[in-house]
């Protein structure tokens, strides 16, 4: 009698665990599934704009080397400015990005401006 007290424990022990593993799971996948999804969502979103803001980058910078072009070689931060749609801290930003990967040389004019030389423009 008492094996099969201890045998009918066991079966109700284990449909326990069953019923935990189950309802585990159900809930990981009722409040993570959404949260996938949503996630999903915002990173397709994020390489969209990351694309986006990538190609707005070639095309300033196909725009700066045309103005470039048309000036000579040399250009003024307000220069690039004014014939862009960057603002002046944005127009900054690139050309001393630019600096930095050596594609402009960087000097200033005996009045004080700040010149940026393309060489291979010039």
């Amino acid at each position: 009698m008492s094996v099969f007290y201890y045998s009918s424990t066991t079966s109700s022990a284990g449909v326990e665990i069953f019923a935990t593993v189950f309802a585990t799971i159900f809930i990981l996948v009722i409040f993570c599934a959404p949260l996938c999804i949503i996630d999903a969502y915002f990173y397709g979103k994020f390489r969209e704009a990351k694309a986006k803001r990538k190609s707005f980058g070639v095309i300033f910078e196909t725009q700066l080397l045309e103005l470039a072009h048309a000036k000579g070689g040399t250009l003024t931060i307000q220069e690039v400015s004014m014939n862009t749609d960057l603002s002046l801290e944005e127009s900054e930003q690139m050309l001393d990005s630019w600096v930095k990967r050596n594609f402009v040389n960087l000097r200033v004019s005996t009045s004080g401006d700040v010149l940026y030389d393309f060489p291979r423009i010039a």
